[in-house]
C-alpha cells in the first residue's frame, strides 16, 4: 500500500464557508469504495413494534389492534402496511420469519443499497461519520513538508488557503473497517448530508443480516482530507478556556468526532501541538491547561513527591504525570476542606482520567491472543467463562458480575479499538487481557493487591458521573476521595512495572508547599473500596 505524501490525491470538500479565526489541516484517511445497505433508522418505532407484537401474539383485526393500542384504526392499519412492505407481515397479517428477527433485536431492514466512498482515520482505525456517492478533488501545491497550498470552491469564486499536512509519522498499515462499521458510517454520513447537521452514534451494532450485504470494493487508497478548526476566542491574555471547533468538510458543522482526533493527535504530534497553540494562542487541552496553571514551586514539589513513589520512570508518562500531579494536588486540598468539597469532585474526576489512560494503554499492550476461548463467537457460557478469568486473576469469581452485562461482540470491539470502548466493555477487556497475560502483568500485579479491582473501578467510574463531570452534584466524603487516590497510586505502580508503594507509610518530603499544608502528604490506606454516599 502506498504511503502518504504529494502525491496523495486532497478530497474536494464541500463546504468551506467558516466564520472565525481558521487554521486548515489535511488529515491523512483511507478511502474505501462500498456498497453497503442504507439504514435511515437503526431502530423500529413504538408503533411498530407494537403493532409487530400484537401480531405474533395471534391478533390480526385492525380494530381489535386499535383498541387494545388506544389508537385510530387508520393509523394501526398504515404501520401494518408499512410492515407488510418490508415483509414482517404476510398478506393475512402474520408475522414472517423476518419480522420475526426484527422484533427480537429492534433493527429495521435497509430496503436500498448503495455505492459510495467512506473514510477512515489511520491512526485509530475508526471511521469517519461520513460519505461520498461521487468525491471531487482540490489542488494541491506542496510547498514544503509542513506546508501546502490548496485551491477549493467556494460560491461562484476559488477560494486558496495554505493548510498543516498532519503526517502519520511510522504508519505502516490499517486493519481494513468491521461490515458494522461500515453500515454505520454509511447511514451516518447520508443522514447528517440530508438534515444539514448531527447524526447521532449508534448505541449498538447493526445486526448480521444486514452487515451480511456490506462490500469492500477497493482497499484502502490514501487521501488527504481538509479539515479546518475555528477558534471563537483569540485572546491570549484570557484565562478561560480557548473554544475551538474542528469542521467536518461534508456537513459544513462542528463535528465533537473530528475535535477527538485532533485532540488526541495533538499529544501526539509536537509539530501538530505547536501549530495549534500558536493558533488559539496557549494550550487547547483541559488537562494541559489544568497542569500548566500549577505554581511552578508546587508542581515541582509534587514531581519530587511522584519521582520518590513511582521513580523516575514516571516522567517518560507526561500524560501520567501530569494527570498524577493534579490528582495529588486535588486530594492535598481535600484532606484540607474535608467532606463534601468541590475538591473532592476534582479529585474522584482526575482519578478516573488516569485510570482511563491508563486502562486503554494496557488492553493495547497486551491484547489477549486470538485463540482465547472469550473471543469464540459460539461460545455459550460468556459470562462464567468471565468468572473463570476472575478467578485466574485471584479475584472473586462473583467479580464478573460487573461486567457480565456486556455481549461478545463488545469484548471483541474493545480489544481492537479500546479507546472506542465504554466503561464496561474496558473493564472486560482488561480482565481478559490480565488473564492471558504472563505474570509480570499490570493486571496481575495490580489484582494482588486489589482483589476486587472490578468493583472498585466501577464505583469509581460512577462517583466520577455523581460528583465531577456531570450536571447533578452530590456530595462526596473524605473516604470516597481517598479510595480514589489510593487505587490511582497502585495502578499508575502496576503500569509502570514499579513496586506497589504502602501508602500508610508518610512521605519522607516536606508536606509544606506555599502554606498549603499536607498538600502532597500520603494519606492512610483506606480499609478496601469506599462507596460514596447514596
Amino acid at each position: 500500500m502506498a504511503g502518504f505524501g504529494v502525491d496523495s490525491p486532497v478530497v474536494l470538500p464541500d463546504h468551506v464557508r467558516y466564520r472565525g479565526d481558521q487554521l486548515w489541516l489535511l488529515w491523512p484517511a483511507l478511502r474505501y469504495r462500498v456498497v453497503a445497505p442504507l439504514v435511515h433508522e437503526e431502530r423500529l418505532n413504538v408503533f411498530q413494534s407494537a403493532v409487530l407484537g400484537l401480531a405474533r401474539s395471534g391478533y390480526r383485526e385492525v380494530g381489535e389492534m386499535a383498541a387494545l393500542l388506544g389508537l385510530q384504526g387508520d393509523l394501526v392499519e398504515m404501520v401494518r402496511s408499512d410492515l407488510r412492505a418490508l415483509s414482517y407481515l404476510d398478506r393475512y397479517g402474520a408475522v414472517t420469519g423476518t419480522g420475526l428477527q426484527a422484533l427480537r433485536d429492534g433493527f429495521p431492514d435497509p430496503t436500498r443499497t448503495i455505492t459510495t466512498y467512506v473514510y477512515q482515520d489511520v491512526t485509530t482505525g475508526s471511521l469517519w461519520p461520513a460519505s461520498t456517492l461521487q468525491p471531487l478533488l482540490a489542488q494541491a501545491d506542496w510547498r514544503a513538508r509542513h506546508q501546502v497550498s490548496l485551491q477549493l470552491r467556494t460560491a461562484g469564486a476559488p477560494l486558496r488557503v495554505t493548510a498543516f499536512p498532519v503526517l502519520p509519522e511510522g504508519w505502516t498499515g490499517t486493519e481494513q473497517p468491521s461490515h458494522e462499521e461500515v453500515v454505520e458510517a454509511v447511514s451516518r454520513g447520508e443522514r447528517a448530508k440530508q438534515e444539514r447537521g448531527r447524526a447521532r452514534r449508534w448505541d449498538r451494532a447493526a445486526p448480521e443480516r444486514v452487515v451480511s450485504r456490506v462490500a469492500l470494493m477497493i482497499s484502502g487508497v490514501p487521501v488527504w482530507i481538509p479539515v479546518p478548526l475555528v477558534s471563537h476566542q483569540h485572546d491570549a491574555a484570557s484565562t478561560e478556556t480557548v473554544s475551538w471547533d474542528a469542521f467536518s468538510p461534508f456537513t459544513g458543522r462542528s463535528s465533537t468526532y473530528l475535535r477527538r482526533l485532533v485532540a488526541t493527535r495533538l499529544q501526539q504530534v509536537t509539530a501538530l501541538r505547536e501549530q495549534v497553540e500558536r493558533f488559539v494562542g496557549r494550550r487547547s487541552e483541559a488537562v494541559v491547561l489544568e497542569y500548566d496553571r500549577l505554581d511552578i514551586a508546587l508542581r515541582r514539589r509534587i514531581g519530587e513527591l511522584l519521582e520518590d513513589r513511582f521513580t523516575s520512570l514516571i516522567r517518560e508518562h507526561r500524560d501520567l504525570f501530569e494527570l498524577l500531579t493534579l490528582l495529588e494536588r486535588d486530594i492535598g486540598r481535600a484532606r484540607l476542606a474535608g467532606d463534601g468539597c468541590t475538591e473532592l469532585g476534582d479529585a474522584v474526576r482526575n482519578a478516573w482520567r488516569l485510570h482511563e489512560v491508563v486502562l486503554r494503554d494496557i488492553v493495547t499492550r497486551h491484547p489477549p491472543p486470538a485463540n482465547a476461548p472469550e473471543l469464540d463467537r459460539s461460545l455459550s457460557q460468556f459470562s462464567g467463562q468471565l468468572g473463570r478469568c476472575c478467578r485466574q486473576l485471584g479475584m472473586p469469581f462473583g467479580e464478573h458480575l460487573r461486567v457480565s452485562k456486556i455481549k461478545p461482540d463488545d469484548l471483541r470491539n474493545a480489544i481492537r479499538r479500546p479507546e472506542r470502548a465504554n466503561t464496561p466493555a474496558l473493564l472486560a477487556a482488561v480482565l481478559v487481557s490480565g488473564a492471558h497475560g504472563a505474570p509480570a502483568h499490570p493486571v496481575r500485579r495490580l489484582t494482588e493487591a486489589r482483589p476486587h479491582l472490578l468493583t472498585e473501578l466501577t464505583r469509581l467510574s460512577a462517583d466520577r458521573n455523581r460528583g465531577g463531570a456531570h450536571a447533578e452534584v452530590v456530595p462526596l466524603n473524605l473516604d470516597t476521595g481517598e479510595a480514589a487516590w489510593g487505587l490511582a497510586q497502585h495502578t499508575s505502580a502496576a503500569y509502570l512495572g514499579v513496586a506497589l508503594p504502602d501508602l500508610s507509610r508518610p512521605s519522607r518530603k516536606d508536606n509544606h508547599t506555599h502554606g498549603e499544608e499536607a498538600l502532597v502528604a500520603p494519606a492512610p490506606q483506606p480499609r478496601g473500596p469506599v462507596p460514596a454516599p447514596r
